[in-house]
């Protein structure tokens, strides 16, 4: 009868496990090649999964993000081409109802989205309806009752205020590109 120690059958019970892992003709001491490179590869195929996992879920959070700020970036072009137009000319009241329907859906977008700078929109966009020209302007000019020089601080006022807020829009623009990109 073999009388053996604990250690002795757990060292025999370690090497025959070890030998089973690895192949019946592997010696206790070495890795076979074929097993390292399995390894290796398996473990280079679950990092490049994983990459990939990562980055499709990244861009899918990105293309739900461009999809709610859509709506709003279209806006904001409606907006520039709106301003752009009342540019060219000298903006009285009735010019601007357009403008009051945009800014108050402007308005409506800052609420939803609160970080972007939509409030300096906003507050351009308010101090350019607050300089527009007196409606019957050329009689009051003709009249003389209207200096030409309010009538030109006026107008100066506009321009600023619409450059003013075309700038804005570009900032909130570049703003949304930068977070859906």
């Amino acid at each position: 009868m073999n009388h053996c120690s604990a250690s002795q059958l757990a060292e025999n019970a370690s090497s025959s496990c070890a030998r089973l892992i690895l192949g019946s003709g592997a010696s206790q001491g070495t890795f076979p090649s074929t097993w390292t490179w399995t390894a290796v590869l398996s473990l280079a195929a679950l990092i490049i999964s994983t990459y990939f996992s990562i980055d499709q879920v990244r861009k899918s959070k990105r293309a739900k993000q461009a999809k709610r700020f859509q709506a709003d970036y279209e806006l904001l072009n409606e907006t520039v081409v709106l301003l752009d137009k009342l540019a060219g000319t000298t903006a009285q009241k009735e010019d601007l109802t357009k403008l009051g329907e945009l800014l108050s859906r402007i308005k409506q977008a800052e609420r939803r989205f609160p970080d972007l700078p939509l409030g300096t929109v906003v507050a351009h966009i308010d101090a350019y309806r607050k300089t527009p020209l007196p409606d019957d302007f050329q009689r009051k000019l003709t009249s003389r009752r209207i200096l030409l020089d309010d009538l030109l601080d006026l107008s100066r006022q506009q321009g600023a205020a619409t450059a003013n807020a075309l700038a804005a829009i570009s900032t909130v623009q570049e703003e949304i590109d930068r977070r859906t990109s």
